[in-house]
C-alpha cells in the first residue's frame, strides 16, 4: 500500500490547525509539543522545503516566535489565553513568514547563480580587454540588473507583519536600490560605464615614440624620479589621456545614476550611497573624524613643504599650496615615494624593505605565500586551491591588454581571487597582505552566512581587513621576525631615531591619505547633490584639494579638462568614502588586536601574528558578513560601536609631537 505524504500545502493547514487548537484551547504550549504533533523527521527526500537544515531551521524559528508570541513573550509561564482576533492575526504572521522564507530560498539560490555568471565574467574582462569579454561582461550585467530589478518588485510586495529580524534584514537589503526603473536607461548606463572603463584601462602616455601604461611605466616615473618637469609630463599627460575623453559620457552617467536614486526615494546617488552606512549622521561622523585628524596633517603638511622647498625652490612656496605633481603618486594621496627627502634622522640606516626583499631573492608567489602564512598563524584558513591556480600575480607573458589595478574577486564559495601586476617590493608586499585580506573576508561570510549576508559589514570594513594585517607585517618586529630588516638591539637612541623615519614614511602614506579621501567623497556628493554644477566639476575638484589637502594643479586646467577621472574610482564609480573609513577601522582593529595578543609597548612596533586569541575575536567579526549592521561588527573586535580617530593619534603620537616641536624650531609656516 502506497503511504501518503501530504503536500506543502496539506502540511501548512496541518500547522495552521495544531497551533489554532493550542490557542482555542487557552493552554500554555512549547515547542516540543508542537513538533511532537507536526512530525516533520520523516519528510520525502524530494520535499525540498524540508530536506534543508537552513529551511528546517527557518520553520523552527517561525514556530518559535509564534509560540512566544502567544505566551507573551515568555515561554516560562502560564499566560491568560489571547482574543479569537489575536490568535488569527498570529496564524497570519507566521503564514507570512512562509510565504518570505520561500521567496528568500528561491532569491538566494539564484543570486547565487548570477553573481557566480557576473563575476566569472568580470574577471575575464579584466584579465583580457578584447572586445567579445568587455561585451560579454555588460551584458551579464545587463541581464542580472534586470532580474534584480524583478525581484525587488517581488520582495516589495510582502507585508513586515510578523517577520524575524534576519527576515526584515534580508529583505531590506535586497530593496536597497538605485537602480533606474526603465530597462532602456539602465543599457544606456551600463554602456556608459563600461566605456569610460575601457578608456582608462587601455590609456597610454607617449613620448619619442615610447608609450607608458599606467602600471608599471608611469607609476614608475611619479615615484622615483625628482625632476619637476618630467613628473610634470608625467602627471598631465594621464589627465590628457583620460579626462576629455570621459567627461561627457561621464556626466551623462552621473545624471543617469541621479535619476535612479530619486525613483528609489533618496534624494541623489550620494544620499543613496551614504545611507547604505546605516548611521543617520553618517556625513557628520567623517566631518568629525577629520576635524581631528587635520591638525596633524597641517603640520605635516608644513615640514614637507619647507622640504621640498629646499629641492625645488621658489617653485614650492613656503606659506601656500603645493604643487600636486612632485609628492611621488599621480594623486598624491600617498606621498612616501619622497620619504628620503622627508626623514627626521636621514644619517640614520632606514627601513630598506624592498632592498632586504631582493636581498632574500624573493619572488612574487612568496610574497603571497608570506601573507598566506600570516592569516594562518592567527588560526584563519589557509588560501584554496582555486586562489593559487586562478589568480594573476603578475602582468601576462603574452602582453594583452588586462587592469592591472590590484583587486580581489569572490567568485562565490571558496573561489576567491586577486589580480595585479605586482613586483618585489616593500609596496606590494602590503598590497599583498591587503588583497588577500579581501579574500579572508570573502571564505569567511561565503562559509558561514546565507548568500544576501556574504558581503562586509560596510564597504570600509572589507578594506580596513587586509589593511590591519598589513600593519602588523610591515612593523620594524615583524619584518625582523622575516629576515627582511636587521636591528642592533643594544641602542635604544639608535632604535628610537629608526622609528622616526619609519612613521614618517607610514605618515606619508596613510597621515596624507585622509585629507585625499575626504576631497574624493565630498566632491562626488556635491556633484550629486548639484552644490558643483556640471559645468564646474573641474574647478570645483581643485577648489576642495586646495582646501582640504592644500594642493594645487602645476598647470593651468580648465573645463575642458576632467581631472577627477585620472583616478580609477572616480572613472569607475567607486564610492570612495569606504577607503577614509578602512584608514579609521584600521588603526582601531589594529589596537584591538594587539591588545588581545597581550603587544605591550608603542602601538607602531606591535605585531600580532602567531595569536590565536586575536585570530579567534578577528575570524568571528568576519564570519558576520552583513549579517548585522556594522557598529555590532565593529563592537564585536573592539568593544566599541563608534568609529574614533584615537587609534590613528596614538600609532603616529612620537612623530606627531616631533612634528609641531621641529615646524616651531625652523619657523614653518602651518596652513596656506
Amino acid at each position: 500500500m502506497k503511504h501518503y505524504q501530504p503536500t506543502f500545502s496539506v502540511r501548512w493547514i496541518i500547522v495552521s490547525m495544531v497551533l489554532f487548537c493550542c490557542q482555542c484551547s487557552g493552554e500554555f504550549y512549547d515547542e516540543d509539543q508542537v513538533w511532537d504533533q507536526l512530525d516533520l523527521g520523516n519528510q520525502p527526500a524530494n520535499d525540498e522545503y524540508f530536506t534543508s537544515a537552513s529551511s528546517i531551521s527557518i520553520y523552527h524559528d517561525f514556530l518559535r516566535d509564534i509560540i512566544e508570541d502567544h505566551n507573551g513573550g515568555d515561554i516560562l509561564e502560564k499566560q491568560v489565553p489571547y482574543s479569537y482576533a489575536y490568535r488569527w492575526r498570529m496564524n497570519n504572521y507566521a503564514r507570512n513568514r512562509l510565504k518570505v522564507s520561500k521567496f528568500l530560498r528561491y532569491y538566494q539560490r539564484l543570486l547565487h547563480l548570477w553573481r557566480r555568471k557576473c563575476a566569472l565574467a568580470e574577471w575575464a574582462k579584466e584579465t583580457n580587454l578584447t572586445k567579445h569579454n568587455i561585451a560579454v561582461s555588460k551584458q551579464n550585467t545587463l541581464q542580472f540588473s534586470k532580474w534584480v530589478e524583478k525581484q525587488r518588485k517581488e520582495a516589495n510586495k510582502f507585508s513586515r507583519a510578523g517577520l524575524t529580524y534576519t527576515q526584515k534584514r534580508m529583505l531590506k537589503l535586497i530593496l536597497e536600490s538605485s537602480a533606474l526603473k526603465e530597462a532602456i536607461l539602465r543599457k544606456k548606463l551600463v554602456g556608459l560605464e563600461s566605456q569610460i572603463s575601457t578608456v582608462y584601462s587601455k590609456a597610454t602616455v607617449c613620448k619619442l615614440g615610447k608609450c607608458y601604461h599606467f602600471e608599471p611605466g608611469l607609476i614608475k616615473i611619479m615615484r622615483t624620479s625628482r625632476d619637476y618637469d618630467e613628473l610634470l609630463w608625467a602627471w598631465k599627460g594621464w589627465r590628457d589621456a583620460i579626462g576629455p575623453k570621459t567627461r561627457k559620457d561621464w556626466t551623462a552617467a552621473e545624471i543617469l545614476r541621479n535619476k535612479g536614486a530619486r525613483e528609489n526615494g533618496y534624494a541623489d546617488i550620494g544620499d543613496y550611497l551614504r545611507s547604505t552606512y546605516e548611521t543617520p549622521d553618517f556625513e557628520k561622523d567623517i566631518d568629525e573624524l577629520w576635524d581631528s585628524l587635520e591638525p596633524y596633517y597641517k603640520e605635516l603638511h608644513a615640514y614637507i613643504r619647507r622640504k621640498l622647498h629646499h629641492v625645488y625652490g621658489n617653485r614650492v612656496s613656503l606659506t601656500g599650496p603645493m604643487p600636486a605633481h612632485i609628492l611621488s603618486d599621480m594623486w598624491a594621496m600617498k606621498w612616501d615615494g619622497i620619504r628620503k627627502i622627508a626623514e627626521p634622522y636621514p644619517d640614520v640606516p632606514g627601513f630598506a624593505v624592498t632592498e632586504g626583499m631582493r636581498k632574500k631573492n624573493m619572488t612574487v608567489n612568496q610574497m603571497f605565500k608570506l601573507a598566506d602564512e600570516f592569516y594562518r598563524s592567527l588560526g584563519l584558513p589557509k588560501m584554496t586551491p582555486e586562489f593559487w591556480q586562478n589568480s594573476m600575480f603578475t602582468r601576462p607573458k603574452d602582453n594583452r591588454s588586462v587592469v592591472c589595478y590590484a583587486s580581489a574577486h569572490n567568485l562565490e564559495g571558496d573561489d576567491v581571487r586577486v589580480k595585479m601586476c605586482a613586483a618585489v617590493t616593500g609596496e606590494y608586499l602590503y598590497v599583498v597582505h591587503h588583497e588577500m585580506g579581501h579574500c579572508q573576508y570573502y571564505l569567511a561570510y561565503n562559509r558561514h552566512q546565507p548568500e544576501i549576508f556574504q558581503s562586509g559589514a560596510n564597504h570600509g570594513f572589507h578594506e580596513a581587513i587586509g589593511d590591519t594585517a598589513a600593519l602588523s607585517v610591515i612593523s620594524p618586529t615583524h619584518l625582523q621576525k622575516l629576515g627582511i630588516l636587521t636591528r642592533s638591539d643594544g641602542d635604544a637612541a639608535l632604535q628610537d631615531r629608526q622609528d622616526m623615519n619609519f612613521l614618517m614614511q607610514k605618515a606619508l602614506a596613510k597621515l596624507v591619505f585622509f585629507p585625499y579621501a575626504i576631497t574624493m567623497a565630498k566632491w562626488s556628493w556635491d556633484v550629486a547633490r548639484g552644490v558643483i554644477p556640471y559645468d564646474q566639476m573641474n574647478a570645483g575638484w581643485w577648489r576642495y584639494r586646495k582646501k582640504y589637502q592644500g594642493l594645487i594643479p602645476p598647470v593651468m586646467r580648465t573645463e575642458k579638462d576632467f581631472d577627477p577621472a585620472s583616478k580609477y574610482h572616480i572613472a569607475n564609480f567607486v564610492p570612495y568614502v569606504r577607503y577614509f573609513v578602512s584608514h579609521i577601522l584600521q588603526f582601531q582593529f589594529l589596537e584591538a588586536l594587539c591588545d588581545l595578543a597581550k603587544q605591550t609597548g608603542p602601538l607602531h612596533r606591535c605585531d600580532f601574528s602567531g595569536s590565536k586569541t586575536a585570530g579567534e575575536k578577528f575570524g568571528k567579526m568576519l564570519q558576520m558578513g552583513q549579517s548585522q549592521p556594522w557598529p555590532v561588527a565593529l563592537h564585536e573586535l573592539t568593544g566599541t560601536r563608534k568609529m574614533n580617530a584615537s587609534a590613528v593619534i596614538r600609532y603616529f603620537r612620537p612623530l606627531l609631537n616631533w612634528l609641531k616641536q621641529e615646524n616651531q624650531r625652523m619657523g614653518n609656516h602651518v596652513g596656506w
